[in-house]
């Protein structure tokens, strides 16, 4: 169950698309912060997912595995109708084993047709369910103007792939700084919450806590985000059993300068927000 949850707003940030425009002037006192795009444009963002899964029974460890991929996933935007945002979504380039599916990301040269409003609703996520963890919104959106400081909430509830466990999301968000990003200015966004099931587990002994934490860099001229690093933490136990991992993952645009994207998931926090 961990993995179908990993990492929400890392995972579905590539929904949004961009505009040509850029903000000049003064940074603002005072944002708004929706989702934008214009019909054909296409851009490509970069990932990187790390994750360490521990496994215990009765106390001992059985089992301790790494697992990483890095891919990148191009973006098409096919319409933009009455404030609703169709994009198509396709891995172009994939190095790992890690199923993307568990990411909520189309496969290596799978292709996913999604519909975005500008706060972020997912409308469609080509033949997923609406219960799916791809309507999940990227991230959440404060529906008013916001100035540093603010800070708003999202809930969000869906199924878990495998298992159809009901799970709810529920974050925070806070406008950290506006500062300069690509000749405009962008929102510098810390997101943090975590994950419970939805409705109470069947076996009384189960236990399930989870945590998603992270910063992300909103374009305010181009209407996405340009780079995000997010977190997770999940711990499940059944009786003598005892599941624990940690998740990290990283992107941003390829069009942007860096080194190859790299992140551990034993850190706990985001130290580094670049400036672009």
């Amino acid at each position: 169950m961990s993995k179908s949850i990993l990492l929400v707003f890392a995972t579905l940030v590539f929904a949004a698309c961009s505009s040509a425009k850029k903000a000049s002037g003064p940074v603002p006192k005072q944002v708004e912060i929706l989702f934008n795009a214009r019909a054909g444009e296409t851009f490509a963002t970069l990932y990187h997912s790390n994750a360490r899964t521990q496994k215990f029974s009765e106390g001992q460890l059985t089992n301790d595995r790494y697992e990483s991929v890095d891919f990148t996933v191009e973006t098409k935007t096919v319409a933009v109708k009455n404030g609703e945002i169709a994009t198509v979504v396709k891995t172009v380039e994939k190095d790992g084993t890690l199923d993307l599916h568990n990411l909520a990301f189309p496969e290596l040269k799978e292709e996913i047709e999604f519909v975005v409003k500008a706060d972020g609703e997912v409308l469609k996520a080509g033949k997923y369910p609406p219960q799916s963890i791809y309507f999940v919104p990227s991230l959440p959106i404060p529906g008013r103007l916001v100035e540093v400081g603010d800070t708003w909430t999202m809930e969000h509830t869906w199924y878990s792939s495998h298992e159809a466990i009901p799970l709810k999301l529920s974050v925070v968000g806070i406008l950290k700084d506006i500062v300069s990003c690509e000749g405009g200015h962008c929102a510098d966004m810390e997101v943090s919450g975590g994950v419970s099931l939805a409705l109470p587990p069947n076996v009384k002994t189960a236990r399930f806590d989870s945590r998603v934490w992270g910063r992300l860099l909103f374009s305010l001229a181009r209407g996405d985000v340009i780079w995000s690093e997010m977190r997770s933490r999940e711990e499940m136990s059944v009786e003598g059993d005892r599941s624990v991992s940690e998740s990290c993952m990283i992107s941003r645009l390829k069009t942007l300068p860096g080194r190859a994207l790299e992140c551990d998931p034993r850190e706990q926090a985001v130290v580094r927000v670049p400036r672009f």
